[in-house]
Parts: structure tokens; C-alpha cells; sequence
């Protein structure tokens, strides 16, 4: 990997650039792909700011950070592409997986990935169907209702006093919400 150390406003010694060669050749090792990385070193004022790019084949990963200390800016940036060069590698790895899955698994018949079998079902069919009694309740029995269903977070329910279809559901704080349809 070419990598270009640039400073602005900054005198480059060999100590600091020795020191960024070692910290940007430790991220060469996470991503192979890499062919070139630029390292912009500048300085404003009191602040040390440096931009590590790296250039890869269709991509490119900036990291750029800024601190009153060199090395600190310097560790920052490499810190923060390294994060940016994992999370591109991960999605890379898991789009290859993926074609390479779809290879071996198209020669056998009668195989679908679950995504082409959700893409070519007609959108907007009904799944699944819940039937449930009709009993008219008061709403502080349906409360107690729900308050027996563990995982529920709402119920349906026909009101005794109004005859109209409610819904009753559990509140983030604890309370309950009552629904009641006006037509």
C-alpha cells in the first residue's frame, strides 16, 4: 500500500512519520483491498487536525479528527477508520456469502431464498388470522383481561355500555389507554 504523508502549516519529522506509518500500516491488515492512503497533516491555531483516506477499489473510508496533541489526532483518526474499514469489510464478506449461497443453491430444484419467495407473492395478503369471542365487557374487565396476557400489549374487545368495538392498551408509563370509535 502507497501511503502519502502530506503536512500543512506542520514541519514533518521522521519521528511523526514513522509514527503514522506504524499506526496506518496496522490498519493495512484489516483490509486488503486498500491501494493507496493519504495522511493530511495540519495545524490551526492550537488545534492538530489530521485526515487519514483511504483509497479503495470502488470506495474510499475518511477519517478525519482534530485535538491539541498530534499523536492524539493522529491514534483518533486511526481509530475511527478502522471502525469505517471493519464495517465495510463485514458488508462485503456478507454480500459475498450471499452470492456464493445463491451459486450452489440454484442448481437445486424447487429452492427459493426467502426474499425472492417474499418478492414474488402478491403484496397485501392476509397472513395470519386471529378469531377471538365476542363477549361484551367493561372496559376495567378488560383491563384485568389484558393484565393476564403476559406478552399482550392490547386487546380487542366488544363495550357492555356502548355496544361499539373498543381497544384497550398498555401505556410506556404503566397506565392504560382506552380507544373508543366515534361514526
Amino acid at each position: 500500500m502507497d501511503i502519502n504523508i502530506t503536512g500543512r502549516n506542520l514541519a514533518l519529522n521522521d519521528h511523526l512519520k514513522d509514527y503514522v506509518h506504524k499506526r496506518i500500516d496496522k490498519l493495512e491488515k484489516l483490509y486488503h483491498r486498500v491501494y493507496k492512503c493519504e495522511v493530511i497533516l495540519d495545524e490551526e491555531k492550537e488545534r492538530k487536525i489530521v485526515e487519514v483516506i483511504f483509497y479503495l477499489k470502488h470506495n474510499r473510508v475518511v477519517a478525519k479528527e482534530s485535538s491539541p496533541d498530534i499523536y492524539a489526532s493522529i491514534d483518533n483518526a486511526a481509530e475511527n477508520a478502522k471502525k469505517q474499514l471493519r464495517r465495510l469489510h463485514g458488508r462485503v464478506t456478507s454480500r459475498r456469502r450471499k452470492n456464493i449461497f445463491r451459486k450452489l443453491m440454484s442448481n437445486v430444484p424447487g429452492f427459493r431464498l426467502p426474499e425472492e419467495a417474499y418478492l414474488s407473492e402478491v403484496h397485501g395478503e392476509i397472513i395470519k388470522t386471529n378469531v377471538f369471542a365476542d363477549k361484551p365487557m367493561l372496559p376495567d374487565e378488560a383491563k384485568l383481561e389484558l393484565e393476564l396476557m403476559d406478552k399482550k400489549v392490547f386487546l380487542v374487545f366488544k363495550n357492555a355500555d356502548s355496544g361499539e368495538v373498543n381497544v384497550i392498551y398498555k401505556r410506556g408509563d404503566g397506565n392504560y389507554g382506552l380507544i373508543e370509535p366515534k361514526f
